[in-house]
């Protein structure tokens, strides 16, 4: 059986030297401990859509029995100014630069913030539902396993229940946070959140290993060499991939 992975950095084994990751990263402990054969493809950095076409690739190339997605933050967007080049504007850091195009750390802070507030995480939850749906169905049509692990998707488990008339007390901090609650009426709140709620009940949560459960909120440990998983936040989500694929029969 061929079991292919992609995500973010999480994924990659960001965080360990990478001769550390063939004992460290959850890929490598499942692979070890269920004697299959792993493809990872995942990228550091990535953006869901970047993971989704990865993802859809992966499914349609008729090479693996089961893909497993690692979706990522929602607001990740990446540009490309040219055909040699890729710039994400969810990072700050160095300067950058690229034949006429010139930004300092300072404007790259003020692009990334201002981008931040423009990309905000409503129709990218819209989005992600979608390409969950699209990988579904090229599952089903390529007879290959689909697996969801969310590794930074912040929603919460209001998304599937009926709010109630004190909406204050009904719905998550990031739900208000996400609707603006406190600059909207009732109506507004209950139109935009209903809609959201509808894009999202045509999804199928039985296809996640942690649905709410954000890995990122779930770090036990970070690794050597930075703030990304480590050897205990690994295993975590090992043991949570590897009891959905008992309980499903994945093997």
């Amino acid at each position: 059986m061929n079991v292919c992975f992609n995500g973010c950095s999480f994924t990659v084994g960001e965080g360990f030297p990478s001769d550390q990751r063939d004992y460290y990263i959850y890929d490598r402990l499942l692979e070890h401990k269920l004697k299959f054969a792993r493809t990872n493809i995942s990228k550091s950095g990535s953006s869901n859509y970047s993971i989704f076409m990865r993802s859809a690739d992966a499914v349609m190339s008729g090479k693996h029995d089961c893909v497993i997605t690692q979706w990522s933050a929602l607001g990740r967007l990446w540009l490309y100014p040219g055909p040699d080049t890729a710039f994400c504007t969810n990072e700050a850091g160095a300067d950058y630069s690229y034949r006429h195009i010139y930004l300092s750390k300072k404007d790259k802070t003020k692009l990334r913030d201002t981008i931040l507030l423009l990309n905000g995480d409503y129709n990218n939850i819209i989005d992600l539902v979608k390409y969950c749906n699209i990988l579904q169905q090229l599952g089903t049509a390529t007879k290959t396993k689909i697996i969801f692990v969310n590794g930074l998707v912040p929603w919460t488990d209001d998304l599937i229940h009926q709010p109630g008339k004190d909406l204050a007390n009904s719905l998550s901090t990031y739900s208000k946070r996400m609707l603006d609650f406190d600059n909207r009426d009732n109506v507004e709140i209950i139109n935009f959140f209903t809609r959201l709620q509808k894009h999202f009940s045509t999804l199928d949560t039985t296809l996640w290993v942690n649905l709410f459960e954000m890995w990122m909120e779930n770090i036990i440990d970070v690794g050597p060499e930075g703030h990304h998983p480590g050897i205990q936040s690994n295993q975590w989500i090992a043991d949570k991939i590897f009891t959905y694929m008992m309980t499903h029969k994945i093997l």
